[in-house]
């Protein structure tokens, strides 16, 4: 696929939470062997937190970019007609979309305001609220990749 914004975009967001994950492991681990005048009981939260959002802000990504399914080099490699193939996985994705969206709806409503434990400032439901927003650009993306598939197969051009 060409690089457009929302690849631009989607990476910028990946490497500055890999970043940030990778500034908070140093200054943890150096916090073992370096005495420092204040608690840096929060760096492992951050670390976790950052990597459970970065790999839900990839979702989208992945599966625009053909990364999200480990059988699809297998499946090339048995047929040329994939399209039709991945019209059943998209079916299956639209619709674990619509459920993680339901589902981060309702979790949010009920996280009420409630924050992690040790970084009592960031709070549950942001959490949530990314994650349905995650799957909602997910659902954008497979619908447009649903779109496309169905009109190479009509065009013709399923090989």
């Amino acid at each position: 696929m060409g690089s457009d914004w929302f690849d631009k975009v989607t990476v910028a967001i990946g490497v500055i939470m890999l970043n940030a994950m990778l500034v908070v492991g140093v200054v943890q681990v150096l916090n073992r062997y370096v005495e420092v005048p204040f608690e840096l009981y929060w760096t492992y939260e951050v670390a976790r937190t950052t990597l459970a959002l970065m790999t839900i802000v990839a979702i989208p990504y992945l599966f625009r970019n053909d990364a999200d399914i480990s059988f699809l080099p297998v499946l090339r490699r048995v047929t040329s007609r994939t399209d039709r193939f991945l019209l059943v996985r998209n079916v299956l994705m639209a619709l674990l979309s619509v459920i993680f969206v339901w589902s981060a709806y309702v979790a949010y409503g009920t996280a009420g305001d409630t924050g992690l434990p040790t970084i009592s400032w960031f709070k549950v439901g942001w959490g949530y609220l990314l994650f349905g927003v995650a799957a909602a650009i997910l659902l954008v993306v497979v619908i447009g990749d649903t779109k496309r598939r169905v009109e190479q197969i009509r065009g013709g051009s399923d090989v």
